[in-house]
């Protein structure tokens, strides 16, 4: 019978009791904050509801108030809901997955927080199978595993119905199975699948995947004919969604989320280069694009109308106004690999983001010019690439960028894994 040494033993006890504090008391924050969900969380409770009551992803005639009244008062279980006006504003995952969680369990917010925490646990095994993969030392697997549980931006926004938490789980889990790909060949199809699951999840991801594969191609990593393939499994699940919406909503045109065209309007207007920050970037005025653009202001419009008046606005801003283009994308730039926030936010974990986004800086820099880990390397630098285009097509923020933090710190204890035993070896050597 074999013994762990004991500063192993106790490392893991140590932080197995502070994990199980930080969780039992995020979890207590987030049930007693449960009723007082807005904007985008509360879309998705709405949503949810609407698909379980009346199998139509759509809006009720229930508004914020009414809704999460019945919530409180427990009178949503038997209440009849006889229709709702299909949507694509918000990407479908979360919806669907509260949904079914009210179908099976039944029409509690509670129940919803108990799948997220349940979900995160998974999210920290899946991860540890990661960096044994990476064959990192123990004490760094155990480390970065308890950070990873721990990690401020989760806490932030786990207390609320956002769609950042699951999009920071199918982040978790398509890395492990890209990596396990890499390493042993297997899962391929799995990894690709995933990636269209998270692009479905959070449509800010929608470079993501398809840089690193390309990135992957280009250092050799992956064959053409493996990147061919990963994009046609990747689009095929995210094309299911535009199927839906060509139909359901008569859009006779590919959409992701009929919110895209506000979304390039908050990013695309004329405050931006004075406004625009990386903590508020997500409240900017989308309709600033139409002050100046010509159309029929009583005419009524349909959710692809909408859309599509924000991307013509947005469009015609940007062909009459060329000597805004490059300060809009420098700012816009600038403030997505800023780790500081431009908007002051108190708080310890909001402090805690802001160390661990610094750290993240610099292991992109890192892997970008040192790292001889060539498929590590691609997955910084089609980070970086992915965030880029994004961010010039929309804007980026602190809370759009939440779910990467598990790759981000993915490589960083790579990064540590890599660096140490050189580190160690000079000193032993100067010594």
């Amino acid at each position: 019978m074999t013994f762990q040494p004991i500063h192993i033993r106790n490392f893991k006890i140590i932080c197995g009791i502070l994990l199980f504090v930080i969780l039992i008391y995020n979890f207590k924050i987030s049930n007693s904050l449960k009723y007082e969900a807005n904007g985008d969380a509360f879309d998705y409770i709405h949503l949810a509801t609407s698909l379980g009551k009346t199998g139509v992803y759509g809006h009720t005639s229930f508004n914020r108030g009414e809704l999460l009244e019945l919530f409180k008062t427990n009178k949503i279980e038997h209440l009849k809901v006889n229709e709702a006006k299909p949507t694509a504003f918000r990407p479908p995952v979360w919806p669907f997955l509260i949904a079914g969680i009210f179908i099976l369990f039944g029409y509690n917010l509670t129940y919803i927080l108990i799948f997220k925490f349940l979900l995160h646990l998974l999210g920290i095994f899946i991860f540890y199978k990661t960096l044994k993969l990476l064959k990192l030392k123990e004490v760094l697997i155990l480390f970065g595993c308890f950070l990873y549980a721990i990690h401020p931006s989760w806490q932030l926004y786990s207390r609320v119905f956002l769609s950042e938490p699951i999009t920071f789980f199918f982040m978790s889990l398509w890395v492990y199975l890209l990596v396990r790909y890499i390493q042993q060949k297997e899962g391929f199809f799995f990894q690709s699948l995933v990636a269209g699951i998270m692009i479905l999840s959070h449509p800010y991801y929608l470079f993501l995947p398809f840089s690193i594969w390309f990135v992957l191609f280009i250092y050799k990593q992956f064959s053409f004919k493996k990147l061919f393939i990963s994009a046609i499994i990747c689009i095929s699940v995210v094309s299911v969604w535009f199927i839906r919406n060509y139909m359901v909503l008569d859009a006779n045109q590919v959409v992701l989320t009929t919110s895209s065209g506000a979304v390039m309007a908050k990013g695309w207007n004329k405050d931006v280069p004075r406004l625009h920050t990386n903590t508020k970037g997500d409240l900017a005025d989308e309709t600033l694009v139409l002050k100046n653009y010509s159309f029929n202001k009583k005419k009524s419009r349909n959710e692809i109308a909408r859309m599509n008046l924000y991307k013509d606005a947005t469009l015609e801003f940007i062909k009459n106004n060329p000597d805004l283009i490059l300060p809009i994308i420098g700012k816009k730039l600038m403030s997505a690999f800023n780790p500081f926030p431009e908007t002051a936010r108190p708080g310890f974990l909001e402090t805690g983001r802001v160390i661990f986004q610094i750290l993240a800086l610099f292991t992109l820099i890192f892997y970008a010019f040192f790292s001889k880990n060539k498929y590590l390397r691609s997955f910084a630098i089609a980070l970086v690439f992915s965030t880029i285009a994004i961010s010039v097509v929309t804007y980026s923020g602190f809370r759009f960028r939440m779910p990467q933090a598990s790759l981000e710190l993915l490589l960083m204890l790579a990064m540590l894994g890599e660096i140490l035993p050189e580190l160690k070896t000079k000193l032993q050597k100067s010594g």
